[in-house]
């Protein structure tokens, strides 16, 4: 994704309302509907030199940090586009830092998508990591999942001829082979080893492209700099800015060597 820094005088007179002066950036947008949005997507800030319309997808949109404060976060999305986030308006922080399987402890929480590949095998381009209260965001499951990615349901279909069970499927969904999704302790790097439930053990087996690894951590603004990328999910278009469900901030460096 190209994103490129480039602050126009009326997105920085309206931003300066919102920051400096301390008074709200107020959103206007006619025929929007209770969320704020309108039925273009286009959502349309008060400036002192008029209205700056914004294109915010509703399902999650990438944008780059141009601007933060202990308050305040200032993104820019790939059309050039600026918009103001207040701190507390951010319904989950999250940062994703670059990490690697040696940095596995037994306490470690691994999370993990791929292709099944024989018994308790799956093949993986990426897994994730959670130490200390990141572990309070996910559960130990080990999950099979079909088709799209989901569970299987009495609304899907394909024949298990093997023990004559007949689910409804699409046939598209019905091609696509079944993964595993699955969440537990680390219990050995080379390879990557996760414990499921009981006594089993899954092998995490790296892809053609081989295997990144992410840690997971809770976050603020504290974490952020200017430069970073930011992936948001949008709930609300306030008076103030964006209401924020989630916030995931991506991180160029470990976190051991970051330093607030």
């Amino acid at each position: 994704m190209k994103i490129r820094v480039r602050l126009g005088i009326t997105a920085a007179l309206g931003l300066l309302v919102a920051f400096g002066s301390g008074f709200p950036a107020r959103a206007q947008v006619g025929g929007a509907g209770p969320n704020g949005f309108s039925p273009d997507g286009i959502v349309r800030f008060l400036t002192t030199g008029g209205t700056l319309p914004v294109r915010i997808p509703q399902q999650g949109t990438w944008a780059e940090v141009i601007n933060v404060t202990s308050r305040w976060m200032v993104v820019q999305n790939q059309d050039g586009q600026q918009f103001p986030i207040a701190s507390d308006r951010v319904r989950q922080f999250l940062v994703r830092w670059p990490s690697s399987t040696d940095q596995l402890t037994p306490n470690s929480l691994v999370e993990v998508t791929g292709p099944q590949d024989g018994s308790n095998v799956v093949i993986a381009d990426h897994i994730d990591v959670y130490e200390g209260d990141a572990q309070g965001l996910v559960t130990p499951t080990v999950d099979t999942l079909m088709g799209n990615n989901k569970n299987l349901s009495s609304f899907d279909f394909t024949a298990t001829t093997g023990y004559a069970f007949v689910y409804l499927m699409s046939p598209q969904e019905y091609m696509a082979p079944w993964k595993t999704h699955l969440v537990g302790h680390s219990v050995g790097v080379d390879p990557v080893r996760v414990a499921g439930f009981g006594n089993n053990v899954y092998f995490v087996q790296p892809g053609g492209d081989g295997m990144s690894v992410s840690r997971v951590t809770l976050g603020n603004n504290t974490h952020a700099r200017r430069g970073d990328l930011v992936y948001l999910t949008v709930a609300n278009v306030g008076q103030r800015g964006l209401d924020v469900s989630q916030l995931v901030l991506y991180k160029k460096m470990p976190i051991n060597l970051f330093q607030p």
